[in-house]
């Protein structure tokens, strides 16, 4: 099947398809590029940086591009490779020595390329909280020596952002420079993407503003401030970026540009792990194999943004869209969009379907108890080697306190039944800003537990009670 595009028709609606789906799911702002046959046909912005206010969303503004970091990353090892300074089946203990995994066996097995394409047998998500709650990235490094692995090694797909922490020290063990610098004088100065940096190096003021729905309803937009994720974990999220300067990313995949071996990119571009049938995970680019071309796609999440980045690379084709909005399908229903488009596929309104198939619902939390219980009873420090010590005390009136971490970050537990409570971080120690819901922490005799619900119901931490 060979894509018959037609550039003028394929902007005209793609543009009229990107206003619709973007006010079908409420995005304040979005920005959004095309490239087509090695050329940049379309930019454009939409809406507004901020809510309620009228400051012009452009080809220029700065989103965290949280995820669509990972590809980055990926190709920052294949230079390396291509120097020949790493080899993609070296053992990461060849150059890291203090890497440890709870199995020996697989502390000495695990291979470079392990570290990014999400086959170490951890359940999704395994103590990426920890950032949250004041930990530095050697602390939730050092945590990984006392998971239990979910699965066995490279047997199944699991997204964790940890083990993107050691291709930053791995950058730094071999070339003598921090991993951003690494990549801003080897990747994004190369590729005059002037304005991209790592989020610390970014002046917060530039950055377009992050938005969520509320709670309790679902439907009021609120401004809110962006996590800290992306500030410890940079090779895994930690990019600031435009549509203007991913454009140039971009043509990079449909290889217009050129920095790393043709070998390596087609490694790059190769699934490593099955995720379901048709969907393998290579580096950083989720691959699907069920349309007439090749889809290589990435998304990008943290509270406050939502965007996709799609290429085709059979069709010499692909699509940027950053969204300002967490809660919103708008980024996965315009790629799709597009994609069917180029393919020459039966055009679907995939923002209706996305709508009816997954609607946006208020949260449903477990509520607080009117028992009248004893809280001393639960009061004291309390210890494991991944948290080390939580001291438990009393808080307002019939609540308990907790607090954890290096920095001292504090949740309220509100007693929901028997010996249980339910967690609610506060304020900057929350699971995500403006949603500090987490879990619940039941204690016994000789232990507390805490276990996270819903984005987080794979994290359980067993503490000793002192």
């Amino acid at each position: 099947m060979k894509a018959a595009i037609k550039e003028d028709t394929l902007i005209k609606e793609m543009d009229k398809y990107c206003e619709y789906s973007l006010e079908q799911w409420r995005v304040p702002g979005a920005a959004i590029a095309i490239v087509h046959k090695g050329e940049v046909v379309f930019q454009k912005g939409y809406g507004t940086q901020k809510y309620g206010e009228i400051i012009p969303i452009t080809a220029d503004t700065l989103f965290p591009i949280a995820s669509i970091t990972k590809a980055f990353a990926a190709l920052s090892l294949a230079l390396l490779v291509d120097q020949g300074k790493l080899k993609w089946n070296d053992r990461v203990t060849d150059y890291l020595p203090d890497f440890k995994l709870k199995d020996p066996w697989v502390t000495r097995e695990f291979q470079i390329t392990d570290l990014f394409c999400h086959r170490s047998g951890f359940y999704p998500g395994a103590l990426e909280q920890m950032a949250q709650w004041g930990y530095n990235r050697k602390d939730i490094q050092k945590g990984f020596a006392y998971i239990t692995p979910a699965t066995s090694f490279r047997s199944a797909y699991a997204y964790i952002n940890v083990p993107y922490l050691w291709i930053e020290d791995l950058v730094e063990v071999i070339t003598g420079q921090k991993w951003g610098d690494f990549i801003k004088e080897n990747i994004l100065n190369p590729l005059d993407m002037k304005n991209t940096d790592i989020i610390s190096k970014i002046d917060k003021s530039r950055l377009t503003t992050g938005h969520i729905l509320d709670e309790e309803t679902r439907t009021q937009i609120k401004p809110v401030s962006f996590s800290i994720f992306p500030e410890v974990f940079l090779a895994a999220g930690g990019l600031v970026s435009s549509v203007n300067d991913l454009s140039r990313w971009l043509l990079l995949q449909l290889n217009h540009l050129s920095l790393i071996s043709k070998e390596n990119m087609e490694f790059l571009h190769s699934s490593k792990t099955p995720v379901e049938p048709f969907l393998g995970y290579g580096g950083g680019w989720r691959i699907f194999d069920d349309k007439p071309y090749r889809v290589l796609s990435h998304g990008g999440l943290i509270s406050g943004i939502k965007h996709r980045f799609l290429f085709i690379p059979e069709a010499d084709a692909g699509i940027i869209v950053l969204t300002n909005l967490t809660h919103s399908e708008a980024s996965m229903a315009i790629s799709d969009y597009f994609a069917d488009r180029v393919m020459g596929l039966p055009l679907k309104d995939y923002s209706l379907e996305l709508l009816e198939k997954e609607p946006v619902v208020p949260m449903i939390r477990p509520t607080a108890s009117r028992q009248k219980i004893d809280i001393r009873l639960f009061e004291g420090t309390y210890n494991n080697d991944i948290l080390g010590s939580v001291e438990i005390a009393k808080g307002d009136e019939s609540d308990l306190e907790m607090i954890l971490g290096p920095k001292n970050a504090k949740a309220k537990l509100s007693h929901n039944r028997d010996q249980t409570f339910l967690i609610s971080f506060i304020r900057d120690a929350g699971a995500s800003a403006g949603e500090a819901h987490w879990g619940t922490a039941t204690f016994s005799k000789e232990h507390l537990t805490l276990r996270g619900y819903e984005d987080f119901e794979n994290e359980t931490f067993v503490l000793n009670r002192n």
